[in-house]
């Protein structure tokens, strides 16, 4: 059955408690991150609601003030990364192959950034599971599937098929990441890397092919 939302209401901001709304949204936040650390850790079949509670340091009550289930969480984990990562795809301006594939990466990065296990789930979790996020996974691949038929024409993809490359990314964009995450130089190779497996080699440079002509 497709996400409807939590199932909790969140906690009343009447009071206009700067204080309280403050502590209220680092629980959630603890409850996320603790979350998404065990299910990338041990996954989510075998991290029960008291291995949360234990890691976020919190009460049962207050778990389920903000989250209905394990399902709730892990929604709440995965969504954002396709909302967010919707976002970054449709700011990206380029025109050419190589400005659209590096916009790509760009977003893969900043979804990195902002949370390296919830972009880890939400390559990992499928099944039952993916009921969860389809409705805002799908635009996200389609999306960039999009951009790709933008440039496909220029016969730079290696490929030859945006299909095939927007797959690609996605099943090679994060174990890439993984490689190189604790590298000074992380953007960089990542950006190499990918660019080496979807890009055919650019052409001869005009001078070198003016000197051939010469010869």
């Amino acid at each position: 059955m497709p996400y409807s939302g939590s199932l909790v209401r969140q906690p009343a901001n009447e009071t206009g408690n700067a204080k309280i709304r403050s502590r209220q949204d680092g629980t959630r936040a603890r409850i996320l991150s603790e979350s998404a650390t065990q299910f990338v850790a041990h996954g989510y079949e075998n991290v029960s609601v008291e291995q949360i509670l234990a890691a976020a340091g919190i009460a049962r009550s207050s778990f389920y003030r903000f989250f209905a289930s394990r399902e709730d969480v892990l929604a709440n984990i995965i969504r954002p990364v396709f909302v967010d990562g919707l976002a970054h795809l449709k700011a990206i301006s380029a025109r050419d192959t190589r400005g659209v594939l590096h916009g790509i990466f760009d977003t893969y990065l900043a979804l990195w950034d902002a949370s390296p296990n919830a972009l880890r789930l939400s390559t990992r979790t499928g099944g039952v599971y993916f009921e969860l996020f389809r409705d805002v996974h799908m635009p996200f691949s389609e999306q960039i599937t999009a951009l790709l038929r933008r440039v496909e024409p220029e016969g730079r993809l290696r490929s030859g098929s945006a299909g095939y490359t927007a797959r690609l990314i996605a099943r090679t964009a994060v174990p890439v990441m993984e490689v190189y995450h604790r590298d000074v130089r992380f953007t960089a190779l990542f950006h190499t890397t990918m660019s080496g497996l979807l890009l055919l080699s650019p052409a001869p440079t005009a001078a070198r092919h003016d000197q051939e002509e010469r010869v």
